[in-house]
């Protein structure tokens, strides 16, 4: 049997690996693309590289809530098969929209290469194509925010429920999830504004450091 220890440990490290892949990337690396609307017309081309690269790098945060759902697997179908199901279907759903988000990120520096070859004639022809294709990122951006969001919330549910980690550090996760989704993106689909967003956003990060951190060193609390 699987020590529940030893899985608790690699879903730490996936953990980890989730907020450097899916996290620092696109609010990081690719931060310039998204700063203005159509402002990656102008950035996108000469920041190639940096571009393609990212996206392979997101290609593998996509799939990482789906290996830490398999990770767990042998602890949670322990306790019941209805909350794995659950993690396993968002995991999937959360795969899909990162790989068309991918889509709509290429598709940016795509436009913008062809920007850069362009007469200044078309200028505002590609100013309102770049709107266009902004808001396209944008709405997929927040659909898949919104379903990894849920997912890490079930993934905090779970270890409430069947006690694997002390249950302070799932009840802070659960509660940082809930401020994300009231902060950054329930006010994107509802059309109503929150005073400094990025607060609502920070906590949820800093639970997914601790309670990693915590995994890493000690695992699954050890069924009895």
């Amino acid at each position: 049997m699987t020590s529940a220890k030893s899985v608790g440990r690699v879903i730490g490290v996936l953990m980890l690996a989730h907020l450097a892949t899916g996290l620092i990337v696109p609010y990081v690396l690719l931060q310039p693309l998204t700063a203005l609307p159509a402002g990656f017309l102008e950035t996108a081309a000469g920041m190639s590289t940096r571009v393609r690269v990212n996206v392979l790098v997101l290609f593998v945060g996509g799939a990482i809530p789906v290996a830490t759902t398999i990770a767990a697997w042998p602890v949670v179908r322990r306790h019941g098969h209805a909350l794995g199901l659950t993690l396993l279907t968002l995991a999937g759903v959360n795969m899909s929209l990162q790989i068309v988000e991918n889509g709509h990120w290429l598709s940016m520096l795509s436009l913008s290469q062809a920007y850069a070859k362009a007469t200044p004639a078309d200028a505002a022809l590609f100013q309102s194509l770049g709107g266009v294709v902004r808001s396209a990122w944008k709405w997929e951006h927040y659909a898949h925010i919104f379903i990894v969001v849920a997912w890490i919330f079930v993934l905090y549910g779970a270890l409430y429920r069947y006690a694997l980690v002390p249950r302070f550090l799932a009840v802070v996760g659960l509660v940082t999830a809930v401020l994300q989704f009231v902060g950054i993106t329930l006010p994107v689909f509802l059309d109503y504004r929150m005073p400094f967003p990025a607060l609502f956003g920070m906590p949820l990060g800093v639970a997914n450091v601790s309670l990693a951190s915590w995994l890493i060193a000690y695992g699954f609390k050890e069924p009895r």
